[in-house]
């Protein structure tokens, strides 16, 4: 299976990146694993439409080819991330918008001029998210960055499996409760 992670953490010594490492280090090794590291490749998530660049035409954008082409290969993709202010790092939202765009994660061609829902194009792929919170539990349950994610951004892109891991209230956490959220996750990893 070919695995993609998207990593979106601007520090390399942040518990986020130990969750990322756990999820690497654990994965079968007979998957092929690609890493995209968000921050580290200084990713532009910058989208410009203008007049002559239109939304409809980024299906084009050869600076996000690499990145498409990523997506399309991948059987499954992780995104490793933390949640601030109620949603997913700028950048990750920025390589959504730049990314996942009409005619290659959806498109309204096929359907009625009327249709509100695109056909979404990443029909067989599963997604599974890892983040963590200093917020509490509760509020992890009507977090609107996973809302989005979810149903705004990868149901509609067609993605048949959408699972989410989350460790919330996470500056409250004592070394062996991360620790044991660390366990959890590398189980989850080898599982893949």
């Amino acid at each position: 299976m070919n695995l993609l992670l998207i990593y979106a953490h601007p520090n390399p010594k942040s518990y986020t990146a130990s969750v990322k490492e756990n999820i690497l280090k654990n994965i079968n090794s007979i998957h092929i694993v690609e890493l995209i590291d968000l921050y580290a490749e200084k990713f532009n998530p910058i989208l410009i439409v203008n007049e002559t660049q239109r939304r409809r035409d980024l299906i084009h954008d050869k600076e996000m080819e690499r990145y498409r082409n990523s997506v399309q290969n991948a059987d499954h993709i992780i995104f490793v991330y933390p949640v601030w202010w109620g949603g997913f790092p700028a950048i990750l939202k920025g390589f959504i918008e730049r990314v996942l765009v009409s005619g290659f994660a959806y498109s309204f061609k096929e359907g009625k001029e009327t249709n509100i829902f695109p056909k979404g194009l990443m029909k067989g792929k599963s997604v599974s998210f890892f983040c963590t919170m200093d917020s509490p539990w509760i509020v992890s349950l009507v977090d609107p960055g996973w809302l989005s994610m979810k149903f705004a951004i990868f149901k509609y892109c067609g993605f048949s499996k959408i699972q989410r891991y989350v460790l919330s209230g996470l500056k409250r956490k004592s070394l062996s409760e991360r620790e044991a959220w660390l366990k959890k996750v590398s189980k989850v990893a080898a599982s893949f």
